[in-house]
């Protein structure tokens, strides 16, 4: 059974040389659970205007303009225990 010790509000930053991309989430923390990583639901990116290709190069493109496309390079906005900070942050108040 998993157990929740709160929820937070944290902003996800998609981070681009040309503007970073900042996406406001709501996060349960769980005391007895890890997770490597998390998805982005097509509905959530689609009000964003955001399209994930997966094509031999990973990138996004933001709103209506499907020429202009960014680089997204996965390894730098993943972590090794992502949800560390998180809980570390609600339990100091």
């Amino acid at each position: 059974m998993m157990t929740s010790i709160g929820t937070i509000f944290k902003g996800i930053i998609i981070p681009h040389r040309k503007g970073n991309i900042r996406l406001n989430r709501e996060f349960v923390v769980l005391d007895d659970a890890q997770i490597q990583g998390f998805l982005l639901g097509t509905d959530y990116q689609r009000i964003y205007g955001i399209d994930i290709y997966n094509s031999k190069n990973r990138h996004i493109t933001i709103g209506t303009n499907k020429e202009k496309k960014f680089s997204l390079d996965i390894y730098q906005i993943s972590s090794q225990d992502p949800l560390e900070e998180l809980r570390k942050e609600f339990r100091e108040g």
